[in-house]
């Protein structure tokens, strides 16, 4: 696959994975969010062990070790943004999250031992008083505070998550790594539900029809070909591309959920998206 393919599919990818919001959200109403996740992630996990059960037969220790990281790291990575989710507005949530697109180039310049670039720090200053406008608006939500800091940690967590991703890509089968993933993440999604508020199945068509909609668009679609088009970029050029995923939660919860669009929200909402922005232009590996 060439590079520009692979933009491509991450972009797909990511729109896929920013409209995950709005429908986790809604299920929420009437799902823990354990059991949608441990739902979730195991029927995506057993639809594409068939549909892919060939890459399955001999799997490489190198794709079973990054099937088992990624799914740790994805796993507590959804387990901060599905309880964050729940208490503040999707589009926020998305935002938030994907400033993990700052946090990838600061965890390498501290792995490398390097000062971060002047153009990162200047956008992760803005990200941060863009957060701080977001969390204004949310202030008037019970527990909004709270819901804020757990998709704080979902960010940092979601960097480690697309540093990981480029690592354990191209040592092991791409496909087969997302595949296994998924299964990690319904098994230890489905352990935590039972452990803490039990688990239940959806009770209702609508239920199901949003449940299968996370799990053949966002899981099979998204998780399993995010480690495809990693391959073949950076985890820098895979941080610029998320970008996508918050403005398509933030369009989905303002036009569909008709979630409030505030002054201090719509400013926080520019704010964000004016430093990734600022971050993906020029930048090298956005070429």
């Amino acid at each position: 696959m060439k590079q520009s393919g692979a933009k491509l599919l991450l972009t797909a990818v990511f729109i896929a994975r920013g409209s995950s919001f709005l429908f986790s959200k809604s299920l929420m109403g009437t799902m823990s969010p354990m059991s949608i996740l441990a739902v979730r992630f195991i029927l995506a996990f057993l639809v594409l062990a068939v549909v892919f059960y060939k890459r399955l037969w001999h799997l490489e220790k190198a794709t079973i070790r990054g099937g088992i990281i990624l799914g740790l790291l994805y796993t507590i990575c959804m387990i901060f943004e599905m309880y964050g989710l729940r208490l503040v507005d999707s589009g926020v949530s998305a935002l938030i999250e994907n400033m993990a697109i700052l946090f990838v180039p600061l965890y390498v310049a501290l792995w490398t031992r390097t000062w971060p670039k002047a153009k990162t720090l200047f956008c992760a200053v803005m990200a941060i008083a863009g957060v701080g406008l977001l969390s204004i608006s949310q202030m008037s939500l019970d527990n909004g505070g709270l819901g804020i800091f757990l998709i704080i940690c979902a960010a940092l967590t979601y960097g480690f998550c697309v540093i990981s991703t480029e690592k354990v890509s191209k040592k092991g089968d791409p496909v087969a790594i997302g595949i296994l993933q998924l299964g990690i993440m319904g098994f230890l999604s489905l352990i935590v539900a039972l452990f803490t508020e039990g688990f239940a199945l959806p009770q209702t068509q609508n239920q199901w029809t949003m449940l299968l909609f996370l799990v053949l668009i966002c899981s099979c679609f998204g998780f399993t070909f995010q480690p495809v088009g990693q391959k073949y970029v950076s985890a820098e050029t895979a941080a610029v591309l998320t970008v996508i995923n918050p403005l398509t939660a933030s369009i989905m919860g303002v036009a569909i959920a008709h979630e409030g669009l505030t002054l201090s929200k719509g400013i926080g909402y520019i704010v964000i998206l004016l430093a990734l922005l600022i971050y993906n232009r020029g930048s090298k590996s956005a070429s």
